[in-house]
């Protein structure tokens, strides 16, 4: 027994002294994305002013990497070191391994130096990326740093990326953004270690790429008279011009850039949608006799490209000009949101698709995307086109970026075509990351850190072999409600760096605790290099739990273990003499109340936003259910967030459930027969995510759980303004006396044509409902 004893504390001692020095480990090797192979050592490597850099390769561009290296310890330290290619000590040395892949590269610190083994030049970019997040964060300063010692702590480290295509995209139609932003995007996207930018150039709201042979795209495309105020739903403008493109000069600038970075710029050219800011310059190419104007409207317009022969001359001609400028492998085209009422409406394709055997404006489309595929592939490049490009037909030479879902890229993989993974459900960087009432404004949606970070691009349902066609995974920030580098930045980060890890390292390393403890050393990164990331990190989390009496406790919860949260119980806002949390000792709920809390650092900062949760305990909490359908998604992550106390509201852990085109359907059972006379429930409005109020509510009650009496139906208004709102029910029913008590809301259904998400099925999210 003694023996059993001893040997259980001894594994407890061992796992908590494994434990911390793991933790302690990700502080002293903070990498992001996280590598394949770490091997630890004790010492450390001191760049001092007698650091040499050795390079002994004879790449040109491995030199042009060590110059980079060279330049950032001058800025930080005042000291520029000397590149040579002799052997010498207390020397970071760059050197040939044939045997490793394209991007690999392996990295070796001792005391005596810093060895960095590649293939590539890109390689060696990737250890030197390495390389400046072994050393301290002011190593990413633009000024002089003189207290820093630049060390960095002994390790072996064999790395290479799990996919070759790892992108960010920025939307430059909606809003253009400066030349100097954009580099910076760049210098954000290879820290990363990604390798691609995709440039979204085109669409209904402005051209931004000057073309020479058409000039009216950038006289008249690049510049619309006012942007929407607001959200699309509230149909306000700002009265103020906005306009910008990008000279050929200024792309060949910012390609070579990016090259210097080992980041491949991508071209986006919209059509045949999209294309509305290219008919206001030359409107014969549209299937309509009108005049256009670049749109001030977001979302879809029916102004399209008409297929006839003088569009495919005029896009063949920019798609030239776009390919002298850009000499990546791809060219994407869009393809994505082509409404078909111009088609329908117009005798000239009407009369085109009976001469070329073509079913339907889908097929026309198809049509259309083949004859850009064909030019395209002439020139030696291929095409990315949007999912929607597999309707009607595949072209031969596309590769699928898959948005709406992942079913584009598992289609375009059976068919055997490539595809890059980049769904809205994950990858989306416009949507909103923490709760919307203290958010700038996005377009909708809610995607957190962590639901990037555990996006896994392969889908299960392919083969091994079906698998190879998963090229890798992109984000996409698009700008209809960004207008700023500011805010574009806040949008991006640290969710870009989620979406890295997700690019590079292999599924079976992953791991977002471990992810979350090298964030924090990757912020101050960030602070020094001035981007205003998110501060979402920080957010917290509430959920409720059962004590031993079986009475509902609150538990508060951050990723940073560091914190302090600290809480009230009126819904005042905490402050850093307000109650600590401890985690040992859940908070009781034994009646109504507003719980406010924000994480707080040691020396008493606020370091996160306020999360403001209501408790309401009735009948009816922690009472089982039953679901007619199951909700696509408990957002909260409890599996019974209707009776958990906590009341649904707007922000970050709001324990909603959602309904997808589905009612709800409830029944709540009390466990015998209950005097009550009041029923709460609640339900959220956000109609550009597409949540809307329901139909109406009706409430039942029965004694057998079979035999139901209606009490009481209640008809909602079911405008969708305002954009955001709780409809908070309190249904007087009179007094009732029964055991179970269904409730019933009739989901809203399709949604309306005036509606950007017209004809989908509407969300029902539902919250708390308490019996009284």
């Amino acid at each position: 027994m003694k023996t059993t004893k001893f040997l259980i504390m001894k594994k407890l001692i061992l796992a908590f002294f494994l434990l911390s020095f793991y933790a302690n480990a990700q502080n002293t090797y903070p990498v992001i994305p996280k590598p394949n192979s770490l091997v630890e050592g004790k010492g450390k490597f001191s760049i001092t002013p007698k650091t040499k850099i050795v390079v002994s390769t004879n790449a040109p561009e491995t030199r042009k990497v060590a110059e980079q290296l060279a330049q950032r310890i001058q800025i930080v330290t005042g000291n520029l070191p000397e590149i040579t290619s002799q052997k010498t000590p207390n020397s970071i040395s760059f050197e040939d391994a044939p045997a490793l892949g394209p991007e690999a590269y392996e990295f070796v610190a001792s005391p005596a130096s810093v060895i960095i083994k590649a293939s590539t030049a890109k390689g060696h970019f990737y250890g030197f990326q390495t390389l400046l997040q072994l050393l301290p964060p002011s190593v990413y300063s633009s000024s002089l740093q003189p207290a820093v010692k630049l060390t960095v702590p002994e390790c072996v480290i064999k790395d290479e990326p799990r996919f070759g295509y790892r992108g960010m995209m920025l939307d430059l139609g909606r809003h253009y953004f400066p030349v100097s932003f954009i580099k910076k995007y760049i210098d954000l996207i290879a820290m990363h270690k990604l390798n691609t930018f995709h440039m979204h150039l085109t669409d209904d709201q402005g051209w931004r790429i000057e073309i020479k042979k058409y000039p009216k795209l950038t006289e008249i495309g690049s510049k619309r008279k006012e942007s929407m105020a607001g959200h699309y739903r509230d149909q306000k403008w700002d009265g103020i011009p906005h306009e910008g493109f990008y000279t050929q000069d200024e792309i060949r600038d910012i390609v070579k850039y990016a090259e210097s970075k080992f980041v491949t710029a991508i071209p986006e050219i919209e059509l045949p949608g999209h294309a509305q800011a290219a008919l206001a310059a030359y409107p014969e190419l549209g299937c309509e006799n009108k005049k256009y104007e670049v749109s001030t409207l977001w979302g879809v317009s029916d102004q399209v490209f008409c297929p006839n022969e003088q569009t495919f001359e005029f896009l063949q001609n920019v798609l030239t000009e776009v390919m002298e400028l850009f000499p990546s492998k791809y060219i994407h085209i869009g393809g994505d949101e082509c409404p078909k009422t111009a088609w329908k409406n117009s005798e000239f394709c009407q009369q085109l698709m009976k001469k070329e055997g073509l079913k339907d404006e889908h097929e026309l489309q198809s049509y259309f995307i083949r004859r850009i595929d064909k030019f395209v592939t002439s020139k030696g490049r291929k095409i990315i086109g949007w999912d929607e490009i597999l309707e009607g037909g595949i072209s031969p030479n596309a590769t699928i970026m898959s948005w709406r879902g992942i079913e584009g890229g598992i289609d375009a993989a059976k068919q055997g075509h490539d595809a890059i993974m980049t769904p809205t459900s994950n990858l989306y960087l416009d949507y909103y990351q923490s709760n919307p009432l203290t958010e700038p404004i996005a377009i909708g949606g809610y995607l957190t850190i962590e639901k990037v970070y555990g996006y896994e691009p392969v889908p299960a349902a392919l083969t091994k072999e079906q698998a190879k066609h998963i090229l890798g995974t992109q984000a996409n920030l698009w700008t209809e409600y960004i207008a700023t580098p500011e805010h574009a930045e806040y949008m991006a980060f640290p969710r870009a760096s989620a979406l890295a890890e997700v690019a590079w390292t292999k599924a079976e390393l992953k791991d977002y605790k471990n992810f979350a403890l090298r964030l924090k050393t990757h912020f101050e990164r960030l602070k020094h290099l001035g981007v205003n990331y998110a501060r979402s990190y920080y957010d917290i989390t509430a959920s409720t739990l059962k004590d031993a009496k079986g009475f509902p406790v609150v538990k508060l919860e951050n990723i940073d273990k560091d914190v302090i949260i600290r809480y009230t119980l009126d819904g005042t806002e905490p402050n850093a003499q307000s109650l600590a949390f401890d985690p040992a000792k859940n908070i009781p709920i034994n009646a109504d109340m507003l719980i406010s809390s924000a994480a707080f650092s040691k020396t008493g900062d606020q370091l996160g936003k306020v999360l403001t949760k209501q408790f309401v305990v009735s009948l009816s909490t922690g009472k089982t259910y039953t679901l007619a359908d199951e909700p696509q998604g408990y957002t909260g992550g409890e599996k019974y967030a209707l009776t958990n106390a906590i009341v649904g509201d707007l922000s970050n852990s709001s324990s909603w459930v959602g309904f997808n085109g589905k009612d709800l359907d409830a029944v709540i059972d009390l466990g015998q027969r209950t005097l009550f006379n009041r029923i709460g429930v609640a339900f959220q409005r956000a109609s550009a995510s597409w949540i809307m109020l329901p139909r109406y509510v009706e409430i039942f009650v029965s004694d057998d759980g079979k035999t139901f009496k209606s009490v009481k139906r209640i008809e909602m208004d079911t405008s969708d303004k305002p954009e955001y709102i709780v409809q908070q029910l309190n249904i007087a029913l009179g007094t009732q006396n029964a055991r179970y008590i269904k409730v019933f809301a009739k989901n809203y259904g399709k949604l309306a044509d005036s509606h950007p998400g017209h004809g989908n099925p509407a969300w029902l999210f539902v919250d708390e409902i308490s019996v009284k």
